[in-house]
């Protein structure tokens, strides 16, 4: 009887061995160097007019995460919910109007930089021209609402 008993238990312990993950508790938090970097750029806030929430926008800046590439402009990576589909969205840089804007398709180069991508949301590629040390990210929507971003510049 005690050997049925030890062989069961032995059965048992390897089957549960085998079934158990062996990483780490901590890897699916393992960040790669861009994916950090993002996440210590990245800001999000609501697109309000007054009290009224339109929306929610988050905007990473481009140029601290991936410095070697993006140097010559400034870029935003920058991604949106609006809740009137139709609203019209601008963009200015110090009160200034983007050279170019891409829109991107929710799984896109940058997407990975977060882990947000929503079918429903807008995503773009901004670059403007080369600012200061203080930029001011400015959304503005045709219904009056807005919100300004504060990035600062590393010296």
């Amino acid at each position: 009887m005690k050997i049925i008993l030890l062989v069961i238990t032995l059965i048992l312990s390897g089957l549960l061995s085998a079934c158990s993950d062996k990483h780490n508790a901590f890897e699916p938090f393992a960040f790669t160097k861009a994916k950090e970097l993002s996440e210590d750029t990245i800001l999000t806030l609501k697109i309000k007019n007054k009290e009224s929430v339109h929306g929610i926008v988050s905007v990473i800046y481009l140029n601290k995460v991936f410095p070697k590439e993006f140097h010559t402009k400034e870029y935003f990576y920058v991604y949106y919910y609006l809740k009137e589909k139709d609203e019209k969205i601008s963009f200015l840089l110090n009160n200034k109007k983007p050279l170019s804007i891409k829109e991107l398709n929710a799984e896109n180069r940058f997407s990975t930089l977060t882990n947000f991508d929503a079918a429903w949301s807008k995503y773009y590629l901004l670059v403007f021209n080369r600012e200061g040390n203080i930029l001011d990210f400015q959304i503005k929507t045709d219904k009056a609402a807005s919100a300004t971003l504060k990035f600062v510049k590393d010296k």
